[in-house]
């Protein structure tokens, strides 16, 4: 075998973008995609996203930005409405458009349907319970400028 013997079974990486910080944000949104944890048996819905401006001192404009929300969990029901918020916000349709066969699209294939869609993202940080953070993500339409 060769050096790069092996080379066909494998996958190749993808540039991943870090959490938002607490603050306000506008992004373009790249794609979104449900990914499957390697352990641990767990599904996550992904948005990927540019930063275009923010009032955080810990991500500069051009940063690429994810946002992960693990579906099922303790809290299905709140990852469910966090989604639809987003959805709403980013794809400009009314809430109850949105459903499980609109999300479905929005992560079909390349999970392009609503690339290049821009958005206003407030994080705002929340203790829990456990002593940890949470950081709560508020979804807004961007007006486009005219």
């Amino acid at each position: 075998m060769g050096v790069f013997g092996g080379i066909g079974g494998v996958k190749t990486t993808e540039q991943k973008g870090i959490f938002l910080p607490a603050g306000n944000h506008e992004l373009v949104v790249e794609r979104c995609k449900i990914a499957n944890s390697k352990v641990g048996n767990r599904t996550f819905f992904i948005v990927e996203s540019t930063v275009t401006e923010t009032d955080s001192d810990s991500i500069r404009p051009g940063a690429r930005a994810s946002w992960v929300v693990r579906l099922g969990g303790d809290y299905p029901e709140m990852a469910l409405s966090d989604i639809k918020s987003f959805a709403v916000a980013a794809s400009g349709a009314d809430e109850d458009e949105v459903d499980e066969t609109f999300m479905d699209a929005m992560v079909d294939g390349a999970g392009d349907l609503i690339s290049g869609r821009k958005v206003a993202c407030t994080v705002e940080e929340v203790a829990t319970k456990r002593g940890g953070v949470f950081s709560k993500h508020y979804w807004a339409t961007l007006e486009e400028e005219n």
